[in-house]
């Protein structure tokens, strides 16, 4: 099953970009689709997956267990109630982690345990593991950043250190898309975006505060009908399984293409 297996790394150097909230509304849209998926957490400086399922003290063990040999990886996997495709498991949030290689390795343990076609890995800022992982899993990496200025250099040096360490499949998530930011108040387009950090875009999450309110509760986008998030997310999906979706496919958004590129202002003020 590993050979079939698709892995990718959330990550960014900066912290506070979403990474969490795109590993774990990405997984529940794949699953939803009828994919088999394993979330694992392995932010090791602030865990977060678990609350933004609602799975907030359900497990008693986790992935140094499984590497030290002391639980089989099906003690330390937690199934989503909601999404019967759906998995998760986890690093410890406290005390000394297991090093790269047998977090790798318990990591696959547990994905072929639940015979997951996907894994969705979910890290903390900073290049150090992500760099030392990929010696032992190779992996796709989704870079997350939002349209500020801080984010995108971040977004743009985390790609480059991603293809020096060999990845070869480096993908971005624009998060937290503010729309009228973007028509009204100058921000950047979408192009803008890409020319800055040179990394190809995968998708985009458009800013959604129902989506933030639910997360205190444990609820992915998915579980919220006001939320404008579940398309974004599974349009992300289905380009992950290989079609061919339009950035914006089912989600209703005025000046598209205004989105994309200000430059034409006469032709945006048409779509």
């Amino acid at each position: 099953m590993e050979e079939q297996r698709k892995i990718f790394l959330v990550t960014s150097f900066k912290g506070g970009v979403g990474k969490s909230t795109v590993a774990v509304n990405l997984a529940v849209a794949i699953a939803i689709c009828g994919r088999r998926v394993l979330v694992a957490d392995c932010d090791t400086t602030n865990r977060t997956v678990d609350l933004l399922l609602g799975y907030e003290d359900a497990g008693m063990f986790d992935l140094r267990d499984v590497s030290g040999g002391r639980v089989a990886p099906s003690e330390a996997i937690l199934r989503d109630p909601r999404a019967e495709n759906l998995f998760y498991c986890s690093l410890p949030h406290t005390g000394m982690q297991p090093s790269a290689e047998k977090i790798a390795a318990a990591l696959t343990w547990c994905a072929d345990t639940v015979n997951a076609e996907y894994l969705i890995i979910d890290t903390s800022g900073g290049f150090d593991f992500p760099r030392a992982l990929y010696e032992y899993m190779a992996y796709a990496a989704i870079i997350v950043s939002t349209h500020t200025m801080a984010s995108l250099r971040a977004a743009e040096r985390t790609g480059a250190e991603l293809a020096r360490a060999g990845v070869r499949e480096i993908r971005l998530i624009i998060n937290c898309f503010d729309i009228k930011t973007a028509i009204y108040d100058e921000g950047r387009a979408i192009l803008d975006i890409i020319d800055n950090t040179h990394v190809p875009l995968l998708g985009v999450v458009l800013y959604d505060e129902a989506l933030r309110t639910a997360q205190e509760k444990g609820m992915p986008a998915a579980c919220v009908e006001e939320s404008t998030s579940p398309e974004a997310f599974y349009n992300i999906a289905r380009r992950i399984f290989g079609e061919n979706v339009p950035l914006f496919e089912g989600m209703e958004i005025r000046h598209r293409r205004r989105l994309v590129s200000p430059a034409d202002d006469e032709d945006a003020e048409q779509t």
